[in-house]
């Protein structure tokens, strides 16, 4: 018999007790706020501040134990972010190429699919607090852009809501570290007030920089949200 099938066995087992006097899944709804910002390891790629974004989604717990459990479901996820980088300007109209800075700020959805491990106290006056680690999963929807050129002659240009989806990779993966506290609300009904980082683990943008192309576009787009979320 495969390892697999035994560890299963062993959690079904384990947790039959449990379910008879604790719900083995919880269901909900969840809404977030979130500051992202852009990250690289590319010395002329400098990070510009963070931007506001959020998500809403649904959210399943499946319960291994009374105070441990597997969460996932699914985020609607705005997350924004601001670099600057050496660019090469064409003017095309005018048959000029110029070097400078493009600041540019990312405006990206995704679908994510979250993969997380929770952890709960017993409750304390009622209140249980919990931790969480896990996966994330997510899916590019749709990638704008609001651009800014300054030339080294001062020259300056921008534009706003270009599409850049091509520009970017269609998948995120990142670690997902969280805690908070969960309030009962009515019989098996709670809320959870959390705090939450999320940090990508890979590049997000494809291509080279046109100012060097031995130079890759390197990013990592990151957010910090705070969130509450209702469980029935």
């Amino acid at each position: 018999m495969k390892p697999i099938v035994i560890v299963l066995l062993f959690l079904m087992i384990v947790s039959s007790p449990l379910f008879a006097q604790h719900k083995p899944f919880k269901f909900g709804f969840k809404a977030a706020g979130n500051i992202g910002w852009l990250s690289s390891i590319n010395d002329d790629y400098n990070n510009k501040g963070v931007s506001l974004g959020g998500s809403w989604g649904i959210v399943a717990d499946f319960f291994i134990m009374e105070n441990y459990s597997f969460t996932t479901g699914f985020d609607v996820l705005y997350l924004n972010g601001t670099i600057q980088y050496p660019y090469l300007y064409s003017d095309q109209d005018n048959f000029n190429t110029e070097v400078g800075t493009m600041e540019r700020t990312y405006r990206t959805k995704y679908v994510r699919i979250p993969l997380i491990f929770t952890m709960e106290t017993n409750p304390i006056k009622k209140i249980r607090y919990y931790g969480q680690v896990g996966f994330g999963f997510s899916i590019l929807l749709t990638a704008k852009a609001n651009d800014s050129f300054k030339g080294n002659n001062e020259d300056t240009s921008s534009s706003e809501d270009k599409n850049i989806y091509s520009e970017l990779y269609p998948t995120r993966e990142s670690l997902i570290l969280g805690a908070g506290v969960e309030v009962p609300l009515f019989k098996s009904t709670v809320a959870r007030f959390g705090f939450l980082f999320d940090n990508a683990f890979i590049n997000v943008l494809k291509g080279n920089n046109n100012v060097d192309s031995s130079i890759k576009h390197n990013a990592r787009n990151n957010f910090m949200e705070l969130n509450a979320t209702v469980l029935f």
